[in-house]
């Protein structure tokens, strides 16, 4: 009896976060900015995390537990590179901008 609760509780929670999911992709394709961008990357990957340890749960198989570990650090790695490439292109716009308005006076 508790077990089927719970095996209820776990499909609705994979429910709400593939909803959940779906809006964080949604926010990451729209944008506007390059901020919510990333946002939305790193919230699309901690929903999968969350995601992979209910299966875990819900499944019984121990090693996803390791593939959600593994799956968040990559996922934090990949928010970290484009995070740095993407303030690099910004400092080296307001470089060149910096730049041009010199030459200009």
């Amino acid at each position: 009896m508790i077990d089927t609760a719970y095996d209820y509780l776990y499909t609705g929670a994979l429910i709400i976060l593939s909803l959940c999911m779906i809006a964080a992709l949604i926010r990451t394709i729209r944008g506007p900015r390059l901020a919510d961008r990333v946002m939305g990357v790193n919230m699309t990957g901690s929903f999968a995390i969350m995601a992979i340890t209910i299966l875990a749960k819900l499944l019984e198989e121990d090693w996803l537990v390791d593939v959600a570990l593994i799956y968040g650090m990559i996922s934090f790695l990949a928010v970290v590179v484009l995070t740095k490439s993407f303030i690099t292109v910004h400092f080296e716009r307001q470089r060149r901008n910096s730049e041009k308005g010199e030459t200009e006076k």
